[in-house]
């Protein structure tokens, strides 16, 4: 194995593990400023957001009329969630994704240039927006659909239909069951969310079909992905020592299924969280609104479940790989050790005159 190999051999180990591994405290949020009704939800049990107080994966942000809070990382980093907002920190699938949640309503995102190959995810019901530095806008109305308005830098959304490149001052939509799209429209965040909402008084019934649909291609890549997964992890423990280009290939795809399971199990919860919202809204005084949204919430968690299962499975085709990468250097070293004892100096000096 030349030296170029073995970077390629690495590599591959390196994007599986760099997904989701960051140093403690790297994605740790705090509150930097307050004004208004701003609410902290953690564990079911609400409280007033204070000044300085750090919040913790699972933690969700309300914000009521005229109120805002801008949340802060240790990198000058920051999250402005605006007035009649709604955000929740990390995952209860992804174990240290970093990522924030808009729920409904709207923040504004500002982010540090980091590191190449790291990233930062803000989720919507229907979009990762993937960051590595810049400063953009997150729409999101009450029946889920997503609008991204960028100002500084670039950033890439994607979701299970398709992903787009967004560059200065351009604007994506992400509609529900959606590929993000350009968005032409000259109409600020409010007013947009205003006609979205209004769109969902409007058709509950279709909205839920929607989210059927949504669910429907959730469930479908949930099932993919456990296949992927199985299928990587029987060929690293097959009967017999993967080879150099075997192994990276097996790398290279379990980053990419980790990537894709992670994506899909951040936009389930954030989906499964509006659908609460459209609950919480519509109560049982609308029986059959309320029913339709309780059997898609029904089917989220069914989704969930499969979702949790397959990343307890990804951390164990992981450890497999860890050790198949340990032994294929290993034959690596024994190969080279036995090369440098069969080396003879002296026979490579030039004869003497």
């Amino acid at each position: 194995m030349n030296r170029t190999s073995i970077v390629r051999t690495v590599s591959a180990l390196f994007a599986v593990a760099a997904i989701t591994a960051a140093p403690e405290g790297a994605f740790a949020l705090e509150f930097s400023f307050i004004v208004g009704g701003v609410t902290m939800v953690r564990d079911g049990k609400s409280s007033s957001a204070a000044l300085g107080g750090r919040l913790a994966d699972g933690d969700t942000v309300i914000t009521a009329a005229g109120g805002m809070a801008v949340l802060s990382y240790g990198d000058g980093s920051e999250i402005r969630v605006m007035e009649k907002s709604r955000i929740r920190i990390g995952s209860v699938t992804v174990k240290d994704s970093g990522s924030v949640s808009v729920i409904s309503g709207a923040v504004n995102a500002r982010f540090q240039k980091l590191a190449r190959g790291s990233e930062r995810k803000v989720v919507t019901p229907t979009t990762v927006c993937s960051v590595r530095g810049t400063d953009f806008l997150v729409g999101v109305s009450d029946g889920a659909d997503s609008r991204v308005e960028m100002k500084e830098g670039t950033i890439e959304l994607r979701n299970p239909y398709g992903r787009a490149d967004l560059g200065p001052s351009a604007r994506a939509r992400i509609g529900l069951s959606e590929p993000p799209a350009e968005d032409g429209e000259d109409i600020d965040l409010a007013a947009w969310k205003a006609a979205r909402d209004e769109e969902m008084e409007r058709d509950a019934e279709g909205r839920a079909r929607k989210f059927e649909g949504y669910m429907g291609t959730m469930g479908e890549r949930s099932a993919k992905s456990s296949a992927r997964l199985g299928n990587i992890d029987s060929r690293l423990s097959g009967s017999g020592p993967m080879g150099r280009k075997e192994m990276e290939k097996a790398g290279e795809e379990l980053s990419v299924v980790q990537r894709d399971m992670e994506d899909d199990a951040l936009l389930n919860e954030s989906a499964a969280a509006s659908i609460d919202g459209i609950l919480e809204r519509y109560g049982r005084e609308k029986a059959d609104i309320y029913d339709s949204f309780h059997r898609i919430k029904e089917e989220s968690n069914r989704v969930a479940e499969q979702q949790r299962r397959n990343c307890e499975a990804l951390r164990e085709v992981r450890e497999a790989y860890r050790k198949a990468y340990e032994e294929i250097m290993g034959r690596h070293r024994e190969s080279m050790e036995k090369i440098k004892g069969g080396f003879d100096k002296e026979s490579t000096k030039p004869p003497k005159k």
